[in-house]
Parts: C-alpha cells; structure tokens; sequence
C-alpha cells in the first residue's frame, strides 16, 4: 500500500466534519465519486507510554540504560490493543 497523501481540508469540508458530528461524505461534482471524512481525535497514549520508557533509560546515573525495545513495543501494543478493545 502506498503511504497516505495528507492534504489540509477545506473550511467547507471542516464545516461539514463539525456539522456533521466527526463524520462527513463528499463528492466529486464531476465523477460522482464519494469520500467519507472522519474526525479522529490523537492517541497520547503512543507519546506517553515511549516518553515515560526514554525517562526511565536515561534516569540511570551511569548516564545511559540500553531500551529493551521488543518488550516496550509488545507492552504499547497490548496497552492499543486493550484501549481498541474498550472503545475508548
């Protein structure tokens, strides 16, 4: 899959997102084809979870503490997973 084109939205499109609640539908006067826009809000969930793991490494006094990735990712993964399960 190729990577996401991210394009800012027009006011009417904005406008149309806000009236229509987080959720609108477009379409292409010329070709007919429709697009459905969603309002997502950001997870800080991600920036959290890594901020607190670097704040850890470098709070040894050494200087530096080695991040066992594997285990910080499996840990974030479980945490999305548990968040996706509850719909918060």
């Amino acid at each position: 899959m190729e990577s996401t084109y991210q394009a800012p939205l027009t006011p009417e499109q904005l406008a149309a997102i806000i009236a229509g609640g987080g959720f609108a539908r477009c379409e292409d006067p010329t070709t007919h084809v429709q697009y459905h826009l969603i309002q997502l809000e950001p997870s800080n969930l991600d920036d959290d979870y890594i901020r607190e793991k670097i704040k850890e490494a470098y709070a040894d006094p050494a200087g530096f503490e080695p991040l066992d990735m594997a285990t910080i990712k499996a840990e974030l993964r479980r945490r999305l997973a548990t968040k996706h399960e509850s719909g918060r």
